[in-house]
C-alpha cells in the first residue's frame, strides 16, 4: 500500500507522462500493472503515472526485430504466437518462471525489466537473448541500450524521469538453441541461481552468436563474455562445454545469503551452464 500516495494520473501522450515525471517537488513514479510498486509500498511515492494509455501493449515484427510493448503482460509471451514460438519457447519460460499466472495476466513486461532483481529469470533470459531497450527521458530523443547497458545506468535513468517503451529482440534464419537452468529450494520459487544460453548452428558445424546471462551471483543479471569468446565459432563438445563451466566459475563472485553461500552459489554457475549450453546445442540441432 502507498501511504502518501495523493495523485493518480493517466496521461495520453508520451510528452504528458515525461513532464509529469520530471518534476521534482513530488515524488512521481510510472506504473504499467502497478504490482511491483504496490508490493514495493514506498512511503515516498506521492504520485504514480499510469501508462496504460500510451499503446505500449503490443507484439510485433519489424524487419529481422520482434518488437514486445512495455506494458504487455507477462502472460501474453506465453499465449502470443509470435513470443510464444521465439527461440524454442525461452519467452515463455521465462515469463512463467518469473512470475505465477495470476500475476503473468496483470505484471507487464517493462515493468518485470526495470525493476528486475539480480536473480529474475525474465531479466537473465533477455540478456542472453541481446535484447534492446527503447528508453526515453525527453519526448523526441529515445535511447537504444542493450539491456546490460541499461542495468549500469538504471538508477540514474530513473532519476531522469525515465519511461521505457519497448523491448527488442533480433530474429535469425539460423537454428538457434535457447536454454534456461536454475536451481531454487522448491521449483515454484525464485532460482537461487539461474543460467540462460543462446546459440546459432552455422553452416560449418560451429557454434556462432553464443550470449551467456546468469543470475544470482550480483545485484543484476551479468553477462560472461569470456566465456561466450571461448566457445565462439568453435564446434560442440561436451568437454569444451565443461571447460566453459569451469571459466564460469572463476569469474563469477556471488555474496552467500541464507538460500545459498557463495560457495554453493559458485558451483551452480558451473553446473548449470553445461546442462544449458548441452540442451540449447542440442536444440539448435547439433548431434553430441
Amino acid at each position: 500500500m502507498l501511504l502518501n500516495l495523493r495523485e493518480y494520473h493517466r496521461p495520453k501522450t508520451l510528452a504528458e507522462a515525461l513532464a509529469l515525471l520530471r518534476r521534482s517537488d513530488v515524488r512521481t513514479v510510472p506504473i504499467g500493472g502497478g504490482t511491483q510498486v504496490l508490493g514495493e509500498g514506498s512511503k515516498e511515492v506521492e504520485a504514480v503515472v499510469d501508462l496504460q494509455d500510451l499503446g505500449l501493449n503490443f507484439i510485433g515484427l519489424e524487419g529481422n526485430i520482434l518488437r514486445i510493448g512495455a506494458t504487455t503482460p507477462l502472460q501474453a509471451l506465453v499465449e502470443t504466437p509470435l513470443t510464444a514460438a521465439y527461440g524454442n519457447g525461452i519467452l515463455a519460460t521465462a515469463a512463467r518462471e518469473t512470475a505465477p499466472l495470476p500475476l503473468r495476466n496483470q505484471r507487464t513486461v517493462g515493468g518485470a525489466v526495470v525493476g528486475a532483481s539480480g536473480e529474475q529469470p525474465l531479466a537473465t533470459i533477455l540478456m542472453a537473448l541481446e535484447a534492446e531497450l527503447i528508453v526515453f527521458t525527453e519526448p523526441e530523443s529515445p535511447r537504444t541500450l542493450r539491456l546490460e547497458a541499461f542495468y549500469d545506468y538504471r538508477e540514474a535513468l530513473r532519476r531522469q524521469g525515465m519511461i521505457l517503451t519497448e523491448v527488442r529482440l533480433p530474429l535469425s534464419a539460423a537454428p538457434i538453441g535457447a536454454s534456461f537452468h536454475k536451481v531454487a529450494r522448491t521449483p515454484a520459487d525464485a532460482p537461487i541461481v539461474g543460467v540462460a544460453v543462446r546459440l546459432f548452428r552455422g553452416v560449418d558445424g560451429a557454434c556462432h552468436g553464443v550470449r551467456i546471462a546468469v543470475g544470482g551471483v550480483a545485484a543484476r543479471p551479468v553477462r560472461l563474455m569470456e566465456v561466450e569468446y571461448t566457445l565462439e565459432g568453435r564446434p560442440p563438445d561436451p568437454e569444451r562445454f565443461a571447460e566453459a563451466a569451469r571459466q564460469a566459475q572463476a569469474l563469477v563472485h556471488p555474496l552467500g545469503d541464507f538460500r545459498g553461500s557463495a560457495d554453493y552459489r559458485r558451483e551452480m554457475v558451473g553446473v548449470l551452464l553445461r546442462r544449458a549450453l548441452m540442451d540449447a546445442a542440442q536444440q539448435a540441432g547439433f548431434a553430441l
